[in-house]
């Protein structure tokens, strides 16, 4: 049973994570993905470590299974380079605007009608300025809104920047590649970090356009639902989330407060968002009554969604690893698709 991709030709002319993940994701569907590596150093993230597994980081690895590497000099290899794009369906890199220009291997310069040429950049094509996923969090406003109120900001632990543009890179791919196949004609692609983490900021950016609301810092919390934050038990953290007035009832009697059921103040999502700085006093204290283990087969019989706090290694217990070709152990592509499943597990391929 073939993949939904095989037979489709793709250029990874990238590095870093946006570009490669983005690419990774088409491997994992079955296409055919030759990344091009700098001669020597290789794709920087193969030394962004520890942890190492072997002579690589194990970030790499994290990124580049089901592709085949090949090392080339993008200026001594020109030749080399334009004949795999001219055998290559998709094109991926995430260079500097301007950069593949003045290589000689822009998009007008190539002149292939039928090919798809994306681009992930930073802030898209009309700035050259360098975007790490760490400035992108902080220019988009998740630094700010993440933070604890009156606290010092933070970033998200992985590059949330990075992955979302890998994504709505690898969709836009996937819908050209669709239009091609009714028209013929390939695609021009463009994707920045920075407008892809503004776009899943949805309910903050919206709040901005639509109410003129210029979100505050909310923590462990949301700006928009109450209570849907992390609560202190007796021995951990717990997430829970009320975000409707059905699942209020029942969380009042889980935590044997009826009178809160038709309270003047907290009777609806919007009254108890208006009230949080009373409601979530009164909450805190409850919490440390209760082991983690306790609250949270209270909080699931009721059917009040809950959630402890894990460490990555715990969450990983729950779910199966892919074992690569060569025994590695990989976090599985989390696409299902019933009649075609996605059973190629090659690992990253060096040159």
């Amino acid at each position: 049973m073939s993949l939904p991709l095989a037979g489709i030709r793709v250029l990874d002319l990238t590095r870093a994570v946006a570009g490669p993940f983005c690419t990774m994701m088409l491997g994992d569907l079955g296409a055919e993905v030759t990344k091009v590596e700098e001669p020597g150093a290789g794709d920087e993230t193969r030394q962004w470590g520890p942890p190492f597994h072997g002579d690589d980081s194990t970030y790499w690895l994290g990124l580049n299974r089901n592709k085949t590497s090949i090392a080339l000099d993008l200026k001594a290899d020109a030749a080399a380079v334009r004949a795999r794009i001219a055998d290559s369906d998709v094109l991926v890199e995430n260079f500097r605007p301007g950069v593949m220009d003045r290589l000689g291997f822009g998009y007008e310069q190539l002149a292939q009608p039928a090919l798809i040429y994306a681009s992930v950049s930073g802030f898209g094509p009309e700035s050259t300025q360098p975007g790490y996923d760490l400035m992108i969090q902080a220019l988009s406003g998740l630094m700010h809104t993440s933070a604890l109120p009156g606290a010092a900001v933070g970033k998200t632990s992985f590059p949330v920047a990075d992955i979302l543009a890998s994504l709505f890179t690898s969709q836009a791919i996937l819908a050209a590649l669709f239009r091609r196949q009714r028209t013929g004609e390939g695609a021009r692609i463009h994707v920045s970090l920075f407008e892809s983490l503004l776009a899943g900021m949805s309910p903050l950016t919206s709040a901005a356009l639509l109410a003129g609301v210029d979100p505050a810092p909310a923590g462990l919390g949301l700006a928009s639902i109450v209570p849907y934050q992390v609560f202190t038990c007796a021995d951990g953290q717990l997430a829970v989330g009320v975000p409707n007035e059905r699942l209020w009832l029942r969380f009042c009697d889980v935590m044997e407060r009826p009178d809160w059921k038709a309270h003047p103040r907290f009777a609806s999502n919007a009254l108890r968002v208006q009230h949080r700085d009373e409601l979530l006093p009164l909450l805190a204290p409850l919490f440390p009554t209760r082991t983690r283990a306790d609250w949270q087969q209270r909080l699931n019989t009721a059917g009040v969604p809950c959630g402890s706090v894990q460490t990555v290694a715990e969450a990983l217990r729950q779910i199966t690893p892919w074992e690569l070709e060569d025994g590695l152990p990989a976090m599985p592509n989390p696409m299902r698709i019933s009649q075609c499943p996605m059973p190629r597990r090659r690992p990253p391929r060096k040159p």
